[in-house]
């Protein structure tokens, strides 16, 4: 299986980097617009076992995604799991550190790309790139809202 890793530093608190990433509405705003990233349903703030419906769109598909807050550990760790969605398998997992001049996430991602005719497009290189232009709009996107 795939693995993923990215590290993102932020000039804040855990305690504020985590608040926000438990809100799923802030999520929204870290993702390139070309995903057309829709929050269709999510509690205000997650929990273990709750669920998140994204809508977006992404190699000219349109796409519903569910996922599942696997594991959740105040200011330490927010694992997201896929459910339903375009990936045979998609676990995405948020860990939290201080660090010297604020906090750090540890993005790591385990998964399996797409089975059938997107999946001959949508390799795990194809995917791995796009997560690269991905994290570094978020960490551009979390440098804005943390200064």
């Amino acid at each position: 299986m795939p693995h993923y890793t990215a590290t993102l530093e932020v000039s804040a608190s855990v305690a504020d980097l985590f608040s926000f990433f438990s809100k799923p509405k802030n999520l929204v705003q870290l993702a390139p617009p070309e995903l057309n990233l829709e929050l269709v349903s999510a509690p205000a703030v997650i929990t273990t076992g709750a669920r998140l419906v994204w809508k977006g769109r992404r190699w000219g598909i349109s796409q519903q995604i569910i996922q599942e807050v696997a594991a959740f550990d105040l200011e330490k760790l927010i694992a997201l799991e896929q459910k339903q969605g375009p990936f045979a398998r998609w676990l995405h997992s948020h860990h939290f550190e201080a660090t010297g001049s604020g906090a750090k996430i540890v993005e790591a991602i385990d998964f399996e790309p797409p089975g059938g005719m997107l999946g001959m497009i949508v390799t795990a290189a194809a995917i791995q790139k796009d997560l690269d232009k991905l994290l570094a709009h978020r960490q551009k996107k979390l440098n804005e809202i943390f200064g």
